[in-house]
């Protein structure tokens, strides 16, 4: 999962470079005289006031954690993967503009429902698989982003715009998990129904937001406000993290109650990123048509586990790491005021 999203983190930077060095190259041979060096980077551009837009996002998502703890086999481990939990979500945009684009307050919300995704519990006493079963996963999936950006513009033909941004992200997500079947009971292969399944995980990731948007004009035209093509992308890095989550497994007398366990991790450092890339077509002043793909990604490791049994009795373990991919491609319809 790591080095997919390095290849595509790495394959956005690169098409950004490539196209802005090469268009930018083709303008100098036809114009002899560079702009003064004073002149070649600006703070702000002249702007409208808002943008309003509406998205889809066509996603995959992928989520798995692992605790461990100490008993009488040694070091024992509980391993969970939800993958490939494929659905739709409506996102809301709203971005409001100083004048000149000195700063500008973007706000994104995201709510949708995902199903075919498929779930697996592994549990391993002393590094030996004991316990293997496998379920059906639909979930629930919202988000919701604020960020604060100022604006660049280097003064070149094409035309070039960066913009620094700060912010805070929040995904969360609710699974079901729903006609079970053991694949092996004490280190044996099994294929037996667990019937009567229906457990819930529910996780949030919160995260401090670092990064950076571009925008780079493809084609010109002479009509001012418009730019008939431009290719869009923006990638943030997460400083910080901080993760939640509560189960609810109720085929077990032991820990049918709310919640039967929960996770708790913050930490700081690279612990995962945001990024996008799109194309973008401008053919009214006011109405921008925009198509690409996105990705986040979440991780964080050295949390706590903290199981609640029905007798009372309290459990803790070590929530050793989590991590979210979620993957998909977009469309974007945006109001320019």
């Amino acid at each position: 999962m790591k080095k997919s999203i390095l290849f595509i983190v790495l394959f956005t930077l690169l098409v950004f470079q490539i196209t802005g060095f090469s268009a930018g190259a083709a303008d100098e041979t036809l114009s002899p005289s560079p702009p003064e060096r004073s002149k070649l980077l600006t703070w702000g551009q002249p702007s409208n006031l808002v943008d309003i837009g509406l998205g889809y996002l066509f996603s995959s998502s992928s989520t798995s954690w692992e605790i461990s703890f100490w008993d009488q086999n040694g070091r024992s481990r509980s391993v969970l993967d939800f993958k490939r939990i494929t659905g739709g979500i409506p996102i809301f945009f709203l971005d409001i503009h100083h004048p000149n684009s000195y700063a500008t307050l973007s706000f994104q919300y995201g709510k949708g429902r995902g199903s075919n995704g498929e779930g697996t519990d592994s549990d391993y006493l002393s590094r030996r698989l004991e316990f293997r079963s496998q379920f059906d996963v639909s979930s629930e999936t919202s988000f919701w982003i604020a960020d604060l950006q100022t604006s660049f513009s280097f003064i070149s033909k094409p035309r070039l715009v960066l913009k620094p941004f700060l912010g805070w992200q929040h995904y969360e997500e609710n699974l079901n998990l729903t006609n079970g079947r053991w694949l092996v009971i004490e280190g044996m292969e099994d294929d037996t129904p667990i019937n009567g399944l229906d457990s819930h995980y529910d996780f949030t990731w919160d995260a401090l937001r670092v990064g950076i948007r571009g925008d780079l004009d493809l084609a010109n035209t002479r009509q001012p406000g418009i730019s008939p093509l431009k290719l869009k992308t923006h990638l943030a890095f997460f400083p910080y993290m901080l993760y939640s989550g509560r189960g609810v497994w109720n085929l077990r007398d032991d820990l049918r109650q709310d919640p039967s366990f929960s996770h708790k991790a913050d930490n700081f450092g690279l612990l995962g990123m945001d990024g996008a890339i799109s194309l973008v077509s401008q053919p009214l002043k006011f109405l921008e048509i925009e198509g690409g793909v996105r990705l986040s990604y979440f991780f964080i490791q050295d949390g706590t586990d903290t199981t609640f049994f029905s007798n009372g009795a309290v459990g803790k373990a070590d929530l050793d790491q989590t991590e979210t991919l979620q993957v998909g491609l977009f469309i974007k319809l945006t109001g320019r005021f």
